[in-house]
């Protein structure tokens, strides 16, 4: 307070309001992501609990592949050979472990779980899809900074924007 009322101390540096509102807007999509990692992880505890292993089989149990056999068992399916049939591209390859994988039993009531479940990441999905698009405006007039940046290695134009959002 003593050095305050002599002046020797310089005021905080407060970014212009687009910054502020573009940190903002990549702080609450950071949090979106986290929030859609975390129900995704609740989805393979719930799978795991009824003994279906489809992430020992697919690499992403949320994929095309993945989320129409996770639709399929929130519906009601519960035929493996069935489930497995609906794998696309690569994971065609993969049938009988798939049909192996998707052994299991699931409850009426887990069922409806992951339907709900299914249901928010989907929310998730858009949601964070709207906030790239406003972020993309906002960062509009900054496009050749972000050019520069994403000139530096491991620098994406997602990175590039939370770099601008968070240092101005």
């Amino acid at each position: 307070a003593e050095l305050l009322s002599y002046g020797l101390l310089r005021g905080s540096f407060i970014p212009p309001q687009e910054i502020r509102d573009l940190r903002d807007l990549t702080r609450y999509r950071k949090t979106l992501i986290q929030q859609r990692a975390n129900e995704c992880n609740r989805i393979q505890k719930l799978l795991e609990d009824c003994n279906i292993k489809l992430a020992s089989v697919a690499t992403d149990i949320l994929g095309v592949s993945g989320w129409d056999m996770l639709t399929a068992i929130a519906d009601g399916e519960s035929d493996p050979e069935r489930l497995a049939n609906m794998a696309r591209r690569t994971l065609r390859k993969k049938i009988p472990q798939l049909i192996e994988a998707l052994r299991g039993i699931i409850s009426q009531n887990q069922r409806w779980i992951l339907g709900q479940q299914l249901k928010q990441i989907a929310h998730f999905d858009e949601m964070i899809g709207e906030l790239n698009e406003r972020i993309e405006e906002l960062t509009a007039p900054y496009a050749s900074l972000i050019e520069k940046l994403c000139e530096i290695p491991g620098v994406s134009q997602r990175i590039a924007q939370v770099i601008i959002a968070e240092i101005g």
